[in-house]
């Protein structure tokens, strides 16, 4: 652990480790059952520590089978929104179930808003995700994670920005199209000189709804201390803040001139909209949130923003205008679950309802 953060990444997760306290009896046993017994308690014991085990499992983390895929409503699309998974060996399994769950569904996009991964940050692991993500047959549109880049110095001393590279060229070699089975066009903001760094912002509708793609992280937007950082580290945080925040702007703005019903918003950085707008942790993605608020309350219309970076799903309204604290309450949130939880949400949209979307998490269970 790197010292307490607002960032779960760098603290425990509650969840977990509330439950891992709840279990932890430290009370010394009695001692080898005698011989003639042990065979006798042995398959009676499996059996009751299985299934302790299994409810344990469930109780934490929640899992349940999702079912079987159902179609999309009369009217309605869906999408994918998914992110912060798999980190460790064992999820593996069900990252694949969550792959064959989605390739199963009929989906306009699989929207992936990063952390791929926990380690290693090397080439050859940016390349098994981009396999994953061609093996679907659906267009995906990825925006990146801390983990990919940011925090690459704290597991295998890489140089962010060195990272931040290699991701460019590996996922965004054509920023004109999505990744996945089926592609779809993109508008990218790197097409305008100003912004031609930022391959990765990307912008598509779907039944006249505005999709976009901000390149927003956790580790407080990038700006987490780490041995070796430098002023262009510090230097390529605000452009990047500065160059999302455009493009977010261009997007009501496109969403405005089409006479869009919905705007839908994805990155990865949990800004903390529920805090003070002079909360540190949420200050250092300004002037995102702000732009925001401005663009939410201008639109009027309803406006999903997407994000993952804190694990836990969540769907809810946290954004206020920071004039006088009134409720923006055409925004809603929608935060995906990570690790251990592996899953993902689908989204259907009804683009003319009042209330466009709702939710279906489609977490894989640990036994799958």
């Amino acid at each position: 652990m790197l010292g307490w953060s607002k960032d779960p990444e760098n603290r425990p997760m509650g969840r977990v480790h509330d439950a891992a306290r709840a279990r932890g009896d430290t009370g010394r046993g009695g001692g080898r059952p005698p011989r003639l017994l042990t065979s006798v308690l042995t398959l009676p014991l499996l059996a009751i520590t299985v299934a302790a085990v299994l409810a344990l499992a469930v109780w934490v983390t929640g899992d349940h089978d999702p079912g079987p895929p159902t179609a999309n409503p009369p009217g309605s699309f869906s999408f994918a929104a998914l992110g912060d998974s798999p980190y460790y060996l064992w999820e593996n399994g069900r990252y694949r179930g969550v792959l064959e769950d989605m390739g199963a569904h009929e989906l306009s996009a699989v929207v992936h808003v990063g952390d791929l991964f926990e380690t290693p940050c090397t080439r050859d692991r940016y390349q098994r995700s981009l396999i994953e993500f061609n093996s679907l047959p659906h267009p995906v549109i990825y925006t990146p994670g801390d983990n990919e880049w940011t925090d690459c110095w704290s597991h295998g001393g890489f140089q962010p920005l060195d990272r931040l590279a290699q991701i460019r060229e590996i996922f965004f070699d054509d920023p004109g199209h999505s990744l996945g089975g089926r592609q779809i066009a993109l508008d990218f903001q790197g097409a305008q000189e100003k912004f031609a760094d930022y391959v990765e912002n990307a912008r598509w509708t779907h039944e006249n709804v505005v999709f976009a793609t901000l390149h927003l992280v956790g580790s407080w937007n990038g700006m987490n201390s780490f041995p070796d950082r430098t002023a262009a580290d510090d230097l390529e945080s605000k452009q990047r803040t500065e160059a999302a925040t455009a493009w977010m702007r261009e997007t009501f703005a496109e969403a405005k001139a089409r006479g869009a019903p919905a705007v839908v918003l994805a990155f990865h950085g949990n800004p903390l909209f529920e805090e003070p707008a002079d909360d540190s942790y949420r200050m250092s993605f300004e002037p995102f949130v702000e732009a925001l608020e401005q663009e939410v309350q201008a639109f009027g219309l309803p406006v999903l923003g997407i994000h993952g970076d804190w694990h836990e799903y969540t769907v809810d309204r946290p954004l206020a205008r920071r004039s006088d604290g009134l409720p923006l309450d055409n925004f809603t949130r929608l935060q995906v679950p990570g690790s251990p939880d592996i899953g993902w949400v689908r989204v259907i949209v009804t683009p003319n309802a009042a209330e466009p979307f709702t939710f279906e998490p489609r977490v894989i269970p640990f036994w799958r």
